[in-house]
């Protein structure tokens, strides 16, 4: 009789219509090209082999350095990043991971037993049903809604249950780009502190606000009430193959300090972060700017050429505000169906995300493009969808 597996994997037991249609288009060699690329490498963003051969120092390739929370000039190096955003972070308060995913799935396991329930935003990008899925724990979503063109929380969707143990923000939020501004700092500070809550801080798409966005930034320096921040050299370094993320905790001194301990015994089982990359981080954060400087333009190009193609097709289509990140958001004609839509795409040789993907409002349509993309690409992937919509 074979083992019985996890119900943990559940959420991986049948995919949907369109996933099944894009696996059928590839396996029969036809071309697509997949507008929802979020990955900077793809679009020709990264380092080159040249570049990380530097910052890999021999040493790193030849010995360990197992401490649970991280090499101590790394941590500074990650300090160092902060204090250049005007905030000062103690090292001691920094956990290192392999990876922002790694970094949540760690304070589930802080703050949760199997079968707690942690709050989460909707829209959001759909990898915390995954995370939670692996850790046994619930999600419940409370919804952002649009107020004078910003995503905001609405209140009333904040609700506990006997079992709720945190709640998630991200900021900015993927896709939306939305910021936590102050007023929804004060809403989830006073709601966590009511209902005896951590509030876990997604913060990987910091550095990529749009022009003329003034952002609120790191939300580090929070003293009242539980908080841990996530980020990692994927977004900020743009290097996501050196796998290496962290967690700030913040917070009232004697919460963090017992935070601190605890996770230092969840590390320490973990161990999961090279030493060759703790070494490559410093002067990775410190270079990396100008790349990131690079990456913004290409997403200002291609948000123009979305907005310009929506007047110049004369669709009834319009682009909502993106405040920070690289994902545009096109909200489609009254009557137009997402999934039709994304049918007739594909049948375009074209591939992009329906709005329900990530939770979006069922009451308008809405399509996630990646803007990294070639512009020559995009331009092209615009056109497909040009005779998807006329189709559809």
């Amino acid at each position: 009789m074979a083992p019985m597996f996890s119900t943990r994997l559940a959420f991986a037991d049948v995919p949907n219509a369109l996933s099944k249609a894009k696996a059928k288009r590839l396996s029969a060699n036809l071309p697509l090209l997949d507008m929802s690329d979020a990955n900077p490498a793809s679009a020709g963003f990264g380092w080159s082999v040249a570049e990380l051969g530097s910052f890999i120092r021999k040493e790193g390739l030849q010995r360990q350095e197992p401490d649970p929370r991280g090499l101590a000039a790394t941590r500074a190096a990650i300090a160092d990043y902060y204090s250049a955003r005007g905030v000062r972070v103690s090292a001691d308060r920094l956990f290192l991971s392999a990876s922002t995913s790694e970094g949540y799935s760690w304070l589930f396991k802080l703050l949760c037993n199997p079968g707690d329930e942690v709050l989460v935003p909707e829209p959001a990008y759909p990898l915390l049903e995954v995370l939670a899925a692996l850790e046994g724990v619930t999600l419940r979503p409370y919804k952002l809604t649009q107020l004078a063109g910003e995503w905001v929380i609405d209140p009333g969707q904040l609700k506990v249950g006997g079992r709720t143990k945190a709640i998630v923000c991200i900021n900015p939020s993927n896709p939306t780009g939305a910021f936590v501004g102050r007023r929804d700092r004060d809403l989830l500070r006073n709601f966590a502190l009511k209902h005896s809550l951590g509030i876990i801080c997604d913060e990987v798409f910091l550095d990529y606000p749009a022009e003329g966005t003034v952002s609120p930034g790191t939300w580090v320096d929070e003293t009242q009430v539980a908080l841990y921040v996530l980020s990692g050299l994927s977004k900020v370094a743009v290097a996501p193959q050196l796998k290496a993320g962290w967690i700030v905790v913040a917070g009232p001194a004697n919460h963090a300090a017992e935070s601190c301990r605890r996770l230092e015994h969840i590390a320490d089982a973990f161990l999961s972060v090279s030493t060759a990359a703790q070494l490559a981080l410093p002067d990775l954060i410190r270079r990396a700017e100008p790349l990131r400087a690079s990456l913004r333009a290409r997403v200002a190009q291609n948000e123009a050429a979305l907005k310009a193609w929506v007047v110049a097709s004369g669709h009834p289509c319009s682009v909502l505000p993106r405040p920070a990140g690289w994902m545009g958001i096109l909200a489609l004609p009254t009557g137009v169906s997402e999934e039709r839509l994304t049918f007739n795409a594909l049948d375009e040789g074209i591939w992009a995300h329906p709005g329900y993907f990530y939770g979006m409002p069922a009451t308008t349509g809405y399509l996630i493009l990646s803007l990294l993309l070639d512009p020559a690409q995009f331009s092209e992937g615009l056109k497909g969808l040009d005779r998807a919509l006329r189709r559809s």
